[in-house]
């Protein structure tokens, strides 16, 4: 019995642009460096005092009056969802150019937080391309499994 090779095989540097899929990690990508980014230096003030503070053990769960700012600073920016966003475009954006299929159940999760985080807090802007990620993830893995070459 002669094993076969069952990796996918890397999409070329062109094709991977034309991917739902792919367009939905770039996005996710870049939305999570901007909120970060963002968030970080609208409380450079705040981040100057941690740093001042040692940077360790600064941020307690359950802030005092005087501790606050510090608290809401870090659960802003790198304690959001920022980071995490980041990291999961990153992995779509590799599994896209390596030829991978991204399972449709993770878009539609990123669509059930969007609606969520809107309905509790109101749909702005954030809460939109949020939203358009997870349908981009959604779209792509559901165009990509009626490809004939992914069957």
């Amino acid at each position: 019995m002669a094993i076969t090779d069952t990796r996918p095989e890397p999409v070329t540097s062109r094709a991977w642009w034309r991917s739902l899929t792919a367009w939905g990690g770039i996005l996710a990508m870049c939305g999570g460096v901007f909120h970060t980014v963002v968030s970080t230096l609208m409380r450079q003030d705040v981040w100057a005092r941690i740093a001042d503070e040692g940077f360790f053990y600064v941020i307690p769960l359950l802030p005092s009056a005087d501790r606050l700012a510090m608290a809401e600073a870090f659960w802003f920016s790198v304690g959001s969802f920022g980071v995490p966003l980041l990291l999961l475009g990153s992995l779509v954006t590799r599994l896209t150019r390596r030829g991978e299929h991204v399972p449709g159940w993770l878009g539609g999760g990123v669509i059930a937080w969007s609606v969520l985080i809107g309905l509790l807090s109101g749909f702005d802007g954030g809460t939109l391309i949020l939203l358009l990620i997870g349908t981009l993830l959604a779209a792509g893995a559901w165009t990509t499994r009626r490809e004939p070459s992914h069957r």
